[in-house]
């Protein structure tokens, strides 16, 4: 039996419309009207996926985005902060200039999804706490297909991790779709927004 994921970004808020990295900042950033737009959209693609249930990060982005997705589809919503963006410890909410002046080696966090940043996690970590989501899912819900709200870097960061995929952005609420074979308990397959076909690489077995 396979389990289907449909993975997808939040909407635009204000700190991605000014180009403002947002990732666990502890102020509450919401939906713009565009975002809430997006939300809609997304959901009216997400129509005929059968999705069951939807696991939401408890950042307010993302827990407004699954929120009108669940609305649309008539399905429940929970929160998961496994879910979460990274973490960017010091330099959470700062502009890429200002992170510069701050952490000059900030970069190296990206280059090395191994490298913690400063006072957070690595890419890594985050990768392995959304595979933890997917595969507690499996187990704790009979649902053969399952909607996680989520963030930009979280998402490809799970992709390298498990199918060595870079993809370099997940467009504001775009989605991945990804299919987990329980009997071989192993990831079988994505579907990435660029292309939208299934990848079946050589893949850990997690």
């Amino acid at each position: 039996m396979k389990k289907h994921f449909y993975i997808f970004r939040h909407g635009q808020t204000i700190w991605n419309a000014e180009g403002r990295p947002q990732g666990q900042h502890e102020y509450p950033v919401p939906l713009t009207m565009d975002g809430r737009e997006q939300a809609q959209k997304l959901a009216e693609k997400l129509q005929d996926k059968k999705i069951k249930l939807i696991i939401s990060s408890d950042l307010l982005r993302a827990q407004q985005t699954g929120e009108i997705v669940a609305q649309a589809l008539n399905v429940p919503v929970k929160l998961d902060r496994r879910l979460r963006e990274v973490d960017y410890g010091i330099l959470n909410g700062l502009y890429t200039i200002e992170r510069e002046e701050v952490y000059p080696d900030f970069k190296k966090s990206y280059e090395d999804s191994t490298i913690p940043f400063p006072e957070g996690e690595s890419l890594r970590q985050v990768a392995l706490r959304l595979i933890e989501v997917i595969k507690d899912a499996c187990r704790d819900y009979t649902y053969r297909t399952i909607g996680l709200s989520s963030h930009g870097h979280a998402i490809t960061s799970l992709i390298e991790e498990v199918f060595g995929y870079q993809v370099q952005r997940v467009e504001n609420c775009d989605y991945v779709h990804i299919t987990y074979d329980l009997e071989k308990d192993k990831f079988e397959g994505v579907e990435l927004p660029q292309m939208r076909e299934i990848y079946k690489p050589i893949i850990p077995n997690y």
